[in-house]
């Protein structure tokens, strides 16, 4: 189809939610995307964190093609063998005891908070009550917006629900203080992405876990984003030795095919019976197909070490070629998932579309942050050359 006509039939028929770029992807190879007019771009931003295999992996392909010609869906009043055993391995480290599938993170997140509303009204606790953090995200259906610590996200949908309460990000002691007797779970991110790539400090996050078993209520760490290998582990969590209660999953998972999970243990994993839950899509046979490569090549090859080098040596080139300038605020986050945050005076997302005129995907997020998150087969001449590119941009960048 001409480019024209894609743009003319998304401008009349799409709802209008969506800022694109004036670029159609057509086709991938390895971290290299290309355009329906034949030009390539360095994808350092994987469709959103998405695509951590990069693109046409032959495992990948080769396991979506298969279950594909054997069924694609039959729906959860059936077994499905893809399902069964994408269950064991995420299970199988002992961390987690059950899980639920689904098919997005918001999902995930709807999942968690169902779970603690389910305890709180089963045991007569009144502890139904979230606290989450400001400047966070974790989706965009009504109860995640809300939970999300971002007006400007869930204003425009009032009236929203109840029983969420917000607390400054890395503030152990506004967080106690804000946890009265119907608080029954604390909801958090590892790495606040969507606001910047703001990391939560060591001391912050083993005390908000040290709190949460003191005072007996949930612990739940939303690592949609910085969850499988993003981060040089398979839980960014494991960077802080701690255990939550709940954890969610997407984006990586399934390396391009929608899925997504909320894994528990203990009370959490019991909380629900036949029929307090459920999903059309979630766990079919395609996506967990997919999610299986991507667990097993995390669970049985040397990729998380791969993550944690390239992690290592892009946050070593940002900061040799880019932290002189002084516009750039700080250069910031852990494994493949990174942020530069700029002066206000350059416009952050300006620089994104420059870069993406030198052929190289970069993102962008809160308080005017470049979000760089490639695919962990990244190449130290990928890197190279991206962070050369960002380094040209920024010495002909006067403010």
């Amino acid at each position: 189809m001409d480019f024209e006509k894609i743009k003319e039939i998304e401008k009349d028929h799409c709802m209008k939610v969506f800022k694109r770029n004036n670029i159609c992807f057509e086709r991938g190879e390895g971290c290299t995307l290309y355009d329906t007019a034949g030009h390539a771009y360095t994808d350092f931003f994987s469709g959103i964190a998405v695509n951590c295999l990069g693109y046409n992996n032959p495992d990948l392909v080769k396991a979506i093609c298969d279950q594909a010609a054997k069924i694609t869906h039959t729906s959860n009043l059936f077994y499905n063998i893809p399902q069964a055993e994408l269950l064991e391995k995420l299970t199988k480290d002992g961390m987690f005891s059950r899980a639920f599938l689904c098919n997005s993170g918001a999902e995930a997140n709807e999942c968690a908070i169902k779970i603690v509303r389910k305890l709180a009204n089963e045991s007569g606790s009144g502890k139904t009550t979230i606290l989450t953090a400001k400047e966070s995200f974790h989706g965009r259906t009504l109860a995640t917006v809300t939970a999300t610590g971002q007006e400007k996200y869930s204003k425009p949908f009032a009236p929203l629900p109840d029983g969420f309460k917000y607390v400054p990000f890395n503030d152990l002691d506004a967080l106690r203080e804000a946890t009265t007797p119907d608080v029954g779970a604390i909801m958090l991110e590892c790495i606040q992405g969507e606001s910047g790539v703001r990391p939560a400090t060591y001391d912050y996050l083993v005390g908000a876990y040290a709190f949460a078993k003191q005072k007996g209520i949930l612990l739940i760490l939303d690592e949609v984003q910085t969850g499988v290998g993003r981060t040089g582990k398979f839980y960014c969590f494991e960077h802080y030795g701690i255990q939550p209660d709940i954890v969610t999953l997407a984006k990586g998972l399934g390396g391009g095919v929608p899925i997504a999970c909320c894994l528990a243990r203990g009370d959490a994993a019991e909380a629900f019976t036949a029929g307090d839950h459920g999903t059309t899509f979630g766990g079919g046979p395609l996506a967990c197909a997919a999610a299986n490569v991507v667990v097993s090549k995390l669970q049985d090859t040397d990729l998380l070490d791969r993550v944690t080098a390239m992690g290592d040596y892009l946050s070593d080139s940002l900061s040799r070629k880019l932290a002189r300038h002084k516009f750039v605020i700080d250069i910031r986050g852990k494994g493949l998932l990174r942020g530069v945050q700029l002066d206000e005076k350059v416009n952050a997302a300006s620089i994104a579309g420059k870069m993406l005129s030198l052929g190289v995907v970069i993102g962008t997020c809160g308080h005017n942050t470049l979000r760089i998150a490639p695919p962990y087969i990244i190449t130290k001449e990928e890197i190279d050359d991206m962070t050369d590119k960002l380094e040209i941009i920024f010495s002909n960048t006067n403010i």
